[in-house]
């Protein structure tokens, strides 16, 4: 017994200095693992995620297009913001982000023809997701550069390539506007903020992967249902 307390003793204190000097690898690390940005080659099409109130993902979308990466940019739908239905009562009008996001596109010069645009309204990445691919495979996009913030864009080309089934070439494109630094987020409450959010659905889509996993296994087969996980 007094062995043990002796090892405890021993053990504990070179884990905490471990974790102390470590911890800034560490915390860069979980930083650096959020952000997936690939080589850009060209694509089909340029999808901008929905989220960011409909610029910074927009003008990066812009940019590459202008670049000649793509020749189409899409648009996925959101749900409306609470509250917003109250304003159409009161007879006021208030650009929604999509509404924002062709303003930029139009202000930019881009033709109404390179644009298409989900319809259907999304309520998580998931579902957001499952609309895009569904999209590009009506319009036969067989590869697409993927624009979103820097801290989602590996959660997101995780899950468009689940329910795409593999099927679509992704090139992941965080916006350059986006300012999250993977270098020192817990130093900046917004960055820390982000951090702390992005893990816990990724962890969501773990544990959603793992069960969609097992009720495969035991059916016999792959279950190709995808249930939404209520956030972006």
């Amino acid at each position: 017994m007094i062995g043990k307390l002796i090892r405890w003793l021993i053990v504990l204190p070179l884990l905490g200095l471990l974790l102390y000097v470590g911890h800034p690898f560490l915390l860069r690390a979980m930083g650096r693992y959020l952000i997936t940005e690939d080589r850009l080659q060209k694509a089909g099409a340029i999808a901008v995620l929905a989220g960011d109130g409909g610029v910074g993902r927009t003008l990066e979308a812009v940019r590459l297009y202008q670049d000649g990466h793509a020749p189409k940019i899409v648009l996925t739908h959101q749900r409306l913001p609470k509250g917003y239905e109250a304003l159409v009562r009161l007879s006021l009008t208030v650009p929604e982000e999509r509404g924002i996001q062709l303003m930029v596109l139009k202000a930019m010069r881009i033709p109404a023809t390179a644009v298409l645009q989900v319809s259907e309204r999304a309520d998580s990445t998931d579902t957001e997701m499952i609309y895009l691919a569904r999209l590009l495979k009506e319009h036969q996009i067989g590869t697409v550069i993927l624009v979103t913030d820097r801290s989602h864009s590996t959660r997101a080309r995780k899950i468009l390539a689940r329910v795409s089934g593999g099927k679509i070439v992704i090139i992941s494109r965080p916006t350059r506007y986006d300012t999250f630094d993977p270098e020192g987020w817990w130093r900046s409450h917004a960055d820390a903020k982000e951090v702390l959010m992005e893990y816990a659905k990724l962890l969501n889509y773990l544990v959603q992967s793992a069960s969609a996993g097992l009720t495969g296994w035991r059916k016999g087969g792959s279950d190709s249902a995808v249930s939404a996980e209520g956030t972006f």
